[in-house]
């Protein structure tokens, strides 16, 4: 799948203002988008002399010019591609398009709300929900049929194929772990409940906005005993 660079925000850093600016407008004449000043969220980085490095959430790729020792800093899913000046126009532009034509995360964005299935995060203007494992899957495939109500017991066939877990309510404990960490915390409405039939994905922005929060996979632990999932 290739994603078009519109959909691509990139965010440049570099020790000489005049480069930096060199870069910007190469990348934006790329189609890329810049990232608005302070965002955290971005997919490629470039970066120029001697740099402190930013946060790291998405980035999908990053581009070191005379600095190729920042580059051990990378995740291991970033790509990275190492250049000294002077350096060919034609290998910073292929690598760009390259980047575009391998990347294939699903991702979806609506009204600032971002569900991206690469790291199972959420996120919402700045912040940034990490899910665990099964809690995506069951946002993923009620996200999958917006405004379709989806009963228990196709949710438990599909995403849990355990038999011990058909007999529980542990489709109701996820949803709870859901809202806790996204309801709240986003200031969204992201599943409601059908009285005697199901649940349904439906996005409501309720406005109520609350400092970030981080998940980690704690909560698969905190099923009522004797649950299983």
């Amino acid at each position: 799948m290739v994603i078009s660079m519109e959909k691509l925000k990139f965010k440049v850093m570099a020790s000489d203002p005049l480069y930096g600016r060199f870069l910007q407008l190469e990348f934006l004449r790329l189609g890329l988008i810049e990232a608005e000043e302070g965002a955290k969220d971005y997919h490629i980085l470039a970066a120029e002399g001697l740099c402190e490095l930013p946060p790291i959430r998405r980035l999908r790729a990053a581009i070191f010019i005379d600095c190729g020792l920042l580059s051990a800093a990378m995740p291991e899913q970033v790509r990275v591609l190492l250049l000294e000046r002077p350096f060919s126009l034609s290998e910073l532009r292929g690598f760009i398009t390259d980047i575009c034509e391998r990347a294939d995360d699903g991702e979806y964005e609506e009204n600032q709300l971002i569900i991206s299935p690469e790291d199972r995060t959420v996120s919402f203007g700045d912040t940034l929900v990490k899910l665990t494992s099964r809690e995506f899957a069951l946002l993923e495939y009620l996200h999958a049929r917006p405004g379709e109500t989806i009963s228990r017991d196709e949710l438990l066939h599909n995403l849990w194929q355990d038999e011990k877990a058909r007999d529980t309510n542990i489709v109701d404990v996820y949803v709870r772990f859901l809202r806790s960490k996204l309801d709240e915390p986003l200031g969204l409405r992201l599943i409601r409940a059908v009285r005697g039939e199901g649940y349904v994905y439906a996005y409501e922005n309720s406005g109520a906005r609350v400092k970030s929060i981080r998940a980690t996979d704690e909560n698969e632990e905190d099923l009522p005993e004797g649950e299983e999932i």
